[in-house]
């Protein structure tokens, strides 16, 4: 085992130990160096492998932080949908999640690996929908969701507008435009993150996203047997995990 890995142990050991506090800034690195007694280079390189494990971080012009440990939450997924008083939701865990912001509505080429599942030829256009959701007393950012919905059945709707009134989406698909009772699947993946996700969901280096895709079909009316849309909900992968309960048959 290098050097720097060996040193790596150490410090991670340490800090799971208390000895380098959660919030604090950990001692320079001509210091680290003194404490271990090696050199600078390996101290740096020590630090930066543990800042892709998500236990420090890097500012600039203060030094090296100690990320302060955030519980684990669960996602549960099931075969439950349920509602409230502001509509569908999928999964206790996200209930209190509310947008920080006004959602960003706009209109684009779908991505290419959601044609197949929309059915949609390359090139189609999607109406996009992005919500910032998170905590709305500490305004912390929980998890971002993008919906992707056929043009050709959105463009010119209140689907396309940036309040969709009380229910949301799927209030409006069911109710107004007469697409019957939604039917959902749900799948989880994780892959690595776009700048823009370090920066909103504030990642530490080399966190991936979890992403769990939720594909909509209408039953009924113009759009039925069609995937009306697909929503795409990204979350830390350090934050989060995703459960379901296992029955006895």
């Amino acid at each position: 085992m290098a050097l720097w890995q060996q040193i790596t142990d150490q410090i991670r050991a340490d800090i799971n130990a208390g000895r380098y506090p959660a919030g604090d800034l950990m001692p320079r690195e001509v210091d680290l160096a003194q404490v271990y007694k090696v050199s600078k280079d390996t101290i740096h390189k020590a630090l930066a492998h543990l800042e892709t494990e998500g236990l420090v971080v890097q500012t600039q012009g203060r030094g090296t932080l100690v990320r302060a440990h955030r519980r684990r939450q669960r996602v549960t997924l099931d075969s439950t949908v349920r509602r409230d008083e502001l509509g569908y939701f999928f999964g206790t865990a996200t209930q209190s999640l509310r947008a920080l912001q006004p959602p960003t509505v706009t209109e684009g080429p779908c991505p290419l690996d959601l044609v197949p599942v929309l059915g949609l030829a390359p090139g189609s256009s999607v109406v996009i929908r992005d919500r910032v959701m998170g905590d709305p007393d500490t305004g912390q950012t929980a998890q971002l969701a993008t919906s992707y919905l056929p043009a050709d059945l959105a463009a010119g709707t209140v689907l396309a507008e940036a309040d969709t009134g009380p229910g949301g989406i799927y209030d409006r698909m069911e109710q107004d435009l007469g697409w019957g009772h939604l039917e959902w699947h749900v799948a989880v993946s994780a892959r690595a993150a776009t700048p823009d996700e370090v920066r909103l969901l504030d990642l530490a280096p080399g966190v991936p996203v979890l992403c769990v895709t939720r594909v909509t079909t209408a039953t009924a009316g113009a759009a039925a047997g069609r995937v009306v849309e697909v929503n795409v909900t990204r979350r830390d992968a350090s934050m989060w995990e995703v459960g379901h309960p296992i029955t006895r048959v």
